[in-house]
């Protein structure tokens, strides 16, 4: 099983990333190489959320509770949700057609 973290932003959230990203960013690298997080970014143009893919919903939940952009206020809202991924190389149960 997968989980998707989903942020929910605030209006300003361009507007203050820059002093944050660094700290974000090697926090997301840090648990890439933990092998808990497999991808992660924004979401739209102009930005309007963020998705982030991890391995292990303990581990998304851990992320987001320590992750600047949500202790200064740039997620106004985030969510771990079980995601059945089913079709893919990376898949965790996948399933082929029958036919």
């Amino acid at each position: 099983m997968h989980y998707l973290l989903r942020y929910t932003l605030a209006a300003d959230y361009l507007d203050r990333r820059p002093a944050f990203r660094d700290v974000h960013l090697a926090r997301a690298w840090a648990a890439v190489e933990r092998g808990e997080l497999l991808l992660g970014g924004a979401v739209g143009d102009p930005v309007e959320s963020a998705l982030l893919l991890f391995t292990d919903a303990e581990a998304a939940r851990a992320f987001a509770a320590a992750d600047p952009y949500v202790t200064k206020g740039l997620v106004t809202q985030w969510h771990v949700v079980p995601w059945h991924t089913v079709v893919g190389a990376d898949a965790a149960a996948p399933v082929r057609p029958t036919t």
